[in-house]
């Protein structure tokens, strides 16, 4: 279904203001039996795990409407930086709406998103997931058990790597352990981590003691994007977590917990771009994005631009690859 609005001209001017607002004003499709896509954008607006500031489960709908400044960006878009064409034909973008939540009742949404992951990827196409805080990520990467060796970009200014806290399992604080947990997950990089957080001292040694490699902001800004790409290890498949936290507050400031010293949008896009060299990217989740919490919309923006960033970058390697 075609997002474009009436018109009796020859063509519209298909502002971003015009319209419903899919993600780049891209097509839509409800029906994920019917759906014919390179990437499908879908939303999980769940944020019942949020223990500060709440307002993460309009995320998707604040992403979507930020994403309509690069509108029909889908149909193909030129980088002045890079000096180089993205997107248009023949990828196809497709917005798949939002998976349904039941407010209280974490097991049915979560099943509801597993289940939704899982048609998506059965549809051959890359699962682009906006949440919704970061607890989310765990009936996404469940949904991945048909993929092996997969490693985690995890941008983050929280380690995510908590146990079982006061008996919950299935919290925002925990994703990247319970990820870990599973089998077609190999190795986790975390990258931006700083501050207080919800992991204590022992998360971070268990956390070692899976493998995972670990990069704070301070690591980013005073060693350089660079070590950090070369730090990332060779892995069949890839898949982002990108909590929006782990940017810097002064850019990014509509998230539940805001920790400064975070990472520019230059280092994030940079190391997005380069994992995309490294390997396949089949999935990305952006989180914890709160539009109540937002001025002028800059935090969804700067989420809406990262998102474009991977989509552009991972098409881009496939046609080198052919």
């Amino acid at each position: 279904m075609k997002n474009y609005p009436f018109t009796i001209e020859q063509e519209s001017m298909r502002n971003p203001f015009v319209g419903i607002p899919s993600f780049l004003m891209a097509p839509m499709c409800f029906d994920l039996d019917q759906l014919e896509a390179d990437i499908a954008v879908i939303g999980m607006p769940y944020d019942m795990g949020t223990s500060v500031n709440t307002g993460a489960r309009f995320g998707p709908r604040g992403v979507r409407e930020a994403s309509t400044y690069n509108c029909y960006a889908h149909e193909g878009w030129y980088d002045p930086i890079r000096r180089e064409h993205f997107l248009g034909e023949p990828w196809r973008i497709v917005d798949c709406g939002d998976i349904d939540v039941l407010h209280t009742e974490q097991k049915r949404s979560f099943e509801n998103c597993e289940a939704a992951v899982r048609k998506i990827l059965s549809k051959g196409a890359v699962p682009f997931v906006i949440g919704g805080d970061h607890a989310i990520t765990t009936p996404v990467m469940k949904a991945f058990d048909s993929f092996s060796d997969i490693c985690i970009i995890h941008f983050d200014a929280h380690l995510d790597f908590t146990k079982c806290p006061h008996g919950i399992p299935y919290g925002p604080g925990s994703p990247m352990r319970r990820a870990s947990e599973m089998e077609h997950v190999g190795k986790i990089v975390h990258i931006g981590i700083r501050g207080i957080g919800s992991a204590q001292y022992q998360d971070f040694l268990d956390d070692e003691v899976y493998g995972n490699l670990l990069f704070t902001s301070r690591d980013v800004r005073m060693k350089g994007v660079q070590y950090v790409i070369e730090r990332i290890p060779e892995a069949k498949h890839y898949y982002i977590s990108f909590d929006i936290d782990g940017l810097d507050p002064s850019i990014a400031i509509g998230t539940g917990s805001p920790v400064p010293f975070g990472l520019l949008y230059e280092e994030a896009s940079a190391i997005i771009e380069a994992v995309a060299h490294k390997g396949e990217i089949i999935g990305m989740d952006m989180v914890e994005v709160s539009p109540p919490c937002d001025i002028q919309n800059m935090t969804s923006m700067y989420a809406a631009q990262l998102m474009l960033d991977a989509m552009s970058f991972l098409t881009k390697e496939r046609e080198k690859r052919k």
